[in-house]
């Protein structure tokens, strides 16, 4: 295990890969590897709308200051007949009012899957994922809409026709709601590339406005003034957000918690997979502030921004690999989050620790 693990940090130091070092300095993670069990995530069955039937072959190689009580309760959740989740208590967890489709593309049928599967999750809210044909990265990008604005976090790893996509979503939406125009705000979790690259086919468009990448735009954006401890809220015109800076893996990165769904994003911060960790402080000390944030908040899922581990319990896919079959769900839970935080507040140096549905992968 020890082997695989250091390989993508091999290729990232050596040779530019999936997550750059952020530029406000990174951690030095001990060599030992530990092993801790988690929680099993669920899926729920819902609609899938491919948008494009092209392929790529993939590449040879708010405002409000926040503080929370201790501990925050977890429960567990339940799977019910209609694909909806709900929990064993109410304490933090709500009904999940979306659904998730029962398979995302994962680059195992290049020859027919589509560059970019758009799901509608709920009334207001899509995800779009990234072919891995196209990008072994294959992230994932979510529209939230408004009565007034629509917001994009993300806009994948390029050679996708995003800007189509999303504003035929946008256009679809707002004829569905009577025809008056909406405004697109295209803005990311952070500023790594395989999150940004889209950002620049969105240039001129009418009205659109881009978010800039780094945390003195995102910082302006927002109006937060005390980065990264204050929390803010984004109103959408009925939907209003909580904007949750979370540096640690990337300088200017954010998560987004939404009370219209109950939905985390949590961007590269946390999702099933390798957790790259540039300055472990700050990190540290990002998921602690989210999860207190989160203590007297109603929590449906923690949706993160890549899939890369498997169905098995602590097996990730090899780093790069171009297809992914039979991988874990996107969905994480609240639990999880919590889950995280304690392992990293536990750490007496960075480590890499391997956890059933996540690794915590100091760089």
């Amino acid at each position: 295990m020890m082997r695989k693990l250091w390989t993508p940090l091999l290729c990232i130091l050596a040779c530019g890969g999936e997550e750059p070092a952020a530029s406000d300095g990174t951690s030095t993670g001990s060599t030992a590897t530990t092993t801790t069990s988690g929680t099993a995530a669920t899926t729920t069955e819902g609609p899938t709308t491919p948008t494009s039937t092209s392929t790529t072959a993939p590449e040879p190689l708010t405002t409000t200051s926040t503080t929370a009580p201790e501990p925050l309760t977890t429960t567990s959740s339940t799977s019910t007949t209609d694909g909806s989740t709900t929990a064993d208590t109410t304490t933090g967890v709500q009904e999940c009012v979306g659904e998730l489709p029962a398979h995302w593309i994962d680059g195992t049928d290049c020859g027919s899957e589509t560059q970019v599967q758009i799901h509608q999750y709920s009334a207001d809210t899509w995800i779009l994922r990234q072919s891995l044909c196209t990008s072994f990265e294959g992230p994932f990008m979510m529209l939230l809409f408004g009565s007034e604005r629509a917001l994009l976090l993300d806009t994948g790893d390029g050679d996708i026709p995003i800007d189509d996509i999303v504003h035929d979503l946008v256009d679809d939406w707002s004829q569905a709601h009577g025809g008056a125009p909406i405004e697109l705000i295209v803005g990311n979790t952070h500023a790594h590339g395989d999150h940004v690259a889209g950002n620049n086919s969105f240039v001129g468009d009418a009205g659109t406005t881009i978010i800039g990448i780094g945390e003195a735009a995102v910082r302006q954006f927002f109006g937060i003034d005390g980065w990264p401890e204050q929390i803010v809220q984004y109103d959408l015109g009925g939907r209003v957000l909580d904007i949750v800076p979370l540096p640690g893996h990337e300088k200017a990165h954010i998560a987004v918690y939404d009370p219209a769904t109950g939905v985390v994003f949590t961007g590269d911060t946390l999702y099933p997979g390798r957790l790259y960790i540039a300055d472990f402080p700050t990190y540290v000390a990002s998921v602690g502030r989210l999860v207190d944030h989160l203590a007297d908040k109603e929590v449906c899922r923690v949706l993160g921004a890549h899939i890369e581990m498997t169905n098995t319990p602590g097996e990730d896919f090899d780093f790069m690999q171009p297809s992914h079959p039979d991988e874990h769900p996107l969905e994480l839970d609240l639990a999880h989050l919590i889950e995280l935080r304690d392992a990293v507040e536990a750490m007496q140096e960075p480590m890499i620790e391997v956890h059933d549905d996540f690794i915590v992968y100091p760089l």
